[in-house]
């Protein structure tokens, strides 16, 4: 009985040898849908072709490739461990596993592993060059996202090799208690050793492991800070930063509550002695996958200060302060980055109050800043920026929506974005680059995966609007494209050379102080001098009337800037 199960073995690793030498020679004729390729020390991978948007070049895609192993059973909420090798050869033609979320899990459960979900996706044109890096941080609140929402058309236009990982979020991703069964920042742990899998292998692929530009988009963005001033990240092999609609200085991007949090979800769970590390911990890590993500689905998650292994040793200003290497950075936010928040306080206030008229703007406005900071008045410079006396003392919603934007893009992205680059000016280590996108296209992220429809307000150029015009998840009309083509160009010049760059454009400056210059990217570039500007964008645009909706009073509203 021995004897056989030990030939049925032998004959299997043979068929896997002659399937990986039989792919290993046709990846090598033109025609082939496959490529395979040798990771040193880790195994063969199987990849398969696609081709740019625009100019239709073909490219190489590898996607799921792991990088770690499974951080679960006695791994879960631990650092993660480098991915054991594999033998024969690893099909890498098909999007990996996404971590666990609400959405991302199957219904019905499914098999295998839900917490196997620490891969990455490469993207290349060639194996044999060495191109820069670009390593981007999806966004998603902390709780949600995955690699597969990034297809990479747009940006592979350009040579450079794209990687885009999946990581922990949620509950498993940031759980905390200062205790080593919860030590936090688990899922920036994982962003690390993703990059020493970059510097390790992606020459393999074409990459220039030397020249690393990190990119992240909102919580991608904090967490792109939060690697930039981490004592533990190899800052050696990163050239650059691309922080969008977010930054590590953001009260959003540290949770403070952490304690009361894990035990509300330790309740939820059913389990007793909650206020006990040991008790919580043992209910957490014997909990199912989904009944973790049912007990947090009300929970927002975000890093942590002084986790266990030191990734976030103490706050970011105090890192910041410390932070003495020479990387430029660009970074910036959307016209209307705001109105989720709008739109976020709009919902939680009819959960209380059937009838949002019936609140002063006051009140609305205060509550609306309470989101983020807990205080209870809005500040008096702010409130003299946005809102006249009359308006909030009175009940006219409609005409307050624009303040509104302008107050929660304010709070939420416009003033940590430019406080960010603020310190890193002040420092004067290296360029650093800010945008705003102003264009409002066919598409947007408004109501991305909920509806909108009860909502007397548009989002406006919204919060993630950017991400359309990199990545090719939407097909985008005539004037949508050269936007596309030339964020893509700014985008990928400064992650090649150190410089956003346009081949039919103005000349790209670098901040000079907290005002600017700064890159307004509308259907034409153009550089402008005062960032202040922006943070009443909305309030004082003559176009303000199309962020509200159903609005009788602007019926007769005409601009020739409106369109």
């Amino acid at each position: 009985m021995k004897l056989a199960i030990v030939i049925i073995l032998l004959a299997f690793l043979n068929l896997s040898l002659v399937v990986t030498f039989y792919l290993l020679k046709l990846s090598h004729i033109r025609h082939c849908p496959w490529i395979l390729v040798n990771i040193k020390g880790q195994g063969w991978v199987l990849g398969s072709y696609d081709f740019t948007a625009w100019s239709k070049q073909r490219f190489m895609q590898f996607r799921g490739i792991p990088y770690a192993e499974a951080p679960s059973g006695p791994k879960r909420f631990k650092a993660p461990v480098p991915k054991r090798p594999w033998t024969s050869f690893f099909d890498a033609t098909k999007y990996g596993r996404s971590c666990p979320a609400l959405r991302s899990i199957p219904q019905p459960l499914g098999k295998g592993d839900l917490e196997d979900c620490l891969n990455l996706c490469v993207y290349t044109k060639k194996l044999n060059v060495k191109r820069p890096v670009m390593f981007y941080v999806y966004g998603g609140g902390f709780y949600n996202g995955t690699a597969s929402d990034f297809p990479p058309n747009f940006l592979i236009e350009k040579d450079i090799v794209l990687v885009v990982p999946n990581f922990r979020i949620g509950l498993l991703g940031w759980a905390f208690t200062k205790s080593k069964e919860l030590p936090g920042n688990m899922a920036l742990l994982d962003l690390q050793i993703a990059l020493v899998w970059i510097e390790q292998n992606i020459a393999t692929f074409g990459g220039d492991p030397h020249t690393i530009t990190i990119m992240g988009q909102s919580g991608g963005a904090c967490m792109a800070g939060a690697l930039m001033l981490s004592p533990l990240t190899n800052l050696n092999h990163i050239k650059r930063f691309i922080i969008m609609s977010g930054s590590v200085l953001s009260n959003w991007a540290i949770n403070r509550n952490y304690r009361q949090q894990i035990e509300r979800i330790c309740g939820n769970l059913n389990c007793s002695f909650c206020s006990d590390d040991k008790y919580l911990a043992s209910c957490l890590n014997s909990a199912g996958v989904k009944h973790i993500l049912e007990a947090s689905k009300n929970e927002f998650f975000s890093p942590v200060v002084d986790d266990l292994y030191g990734v976030i040793p103490k706050e970011p200003l105090a890192l910041m302060k410390d932070f003495t290497q020479p990387i430029s950075v660009l970074t910036g936010f959307t016209k209307h980055d705001g109105s989720f928040a709008v739109a976020i306080h709009y919902d939680e206030v009819h959960k209380t109050q059937l009838n949002v008229s019936d609140m002063r703007v006051q009140e609305f406005a205060e509550g609306l800043v309470n989101i983020i900071n807990n205080q209870v008045r809005l500040s008096e410079n702010v409130s003299k920026l946005l809102f006249s006396p009359q308006l909030l003392s009175s009940h006219n919603h409609k005409m307050a929506i624009p303040a509104y934007i302008d107050l929660a893009s304010i709070e939420f992205m416009k003033y940590p974005v430019l406080l960010f680059a603020h310190h890193l000016l002040e420092k004067g280590l290296a360029p650093v680059y800010l945008y705003t996108l102003d264009y409002e296209g066919q598409h947007t992220r408004f109501g991305y995966g909920f509806s909108t429809e009860h909502y007397p307000f548009n989002g406006g150029v919204h919060h993630s609007d950017d991400n359309l015009y990199l990545f090719s998840t939407h097909s985008l009309n005539k004037r949508d494209t050269k936007v596309s083509q030339n964020m893509v160009e700014l985008w990928t010049s400064f992650a090649i050379t150190g410089i956003p760059k346009l081949h039919c454009g103005p000349k790209i400056v670098s901040m000079q102080d907290d005002l600017g210059p700064y890159i307004s990217i509308n259907q034409k570039i153009i550089i402008k001098s005062n960032v202040s500007k922006e943070l009443t964008v909305a309030t004082k645009d003559p176009c303000k009337h199309k962020l509200i909706r159903s609005n009788k009073r602007f019926l007769n509203f005409k601009s020739p800037k409106c369109f």
